[in-house]
């Protein structure tokens, strides 16, 4: 139960970065930025801290690599305006939300059947 503490502020910090990248349009380029990097730092330090206790590995790797293509996606987005890129870049960030909340849930599931 005290690995699903740290899963649980894990998740809300997450979520509530993940939700301010999405609301893009009343944020504006700088603080997306900024959270960008917040994100990035979270799932850093939360990976070192739990990667012993992954249920799931691949998927949790599949779920980092989804945000670090939206991190580069959004970063070439910078330079270069195009619209299949705007769209890859939410798109990978949509999947990486949907894996993110799965896997929570899929832990806290496993959790409590121990």
């Amino acid at each position: 139960m005290k690995a699903l503490k740290k899963d649980i502020v894990f998740f809300v910090l997450t979520v509530a970065v993940a939700v301010l990248l999405f609301l893009f349009r009343f944020t504006g380029v700088v603080p997306h930025i900024a959270l960008s990097v917040v994100g990035l730092a979270l799932l850093v330090v939360y990976a070192v801290m739990t990667k012993k206790s992954w249920k799931l590995p691949a998927l949790e790797i599949v779920m980092r690599v989804f945000y670090g293509i939206s991190l580069i996606l959004g970063g070439v987005i910078m330079g270069v305006d195009l619209a299949p890129l705007a769209i890859a870049h939410k798109v990978f960030a949509a999947l990486f939300a949907v894996l993110f909340v799965v896997l929570f849930v899929h832990k806290a599931v496993t959790a409590n059947k121990e």
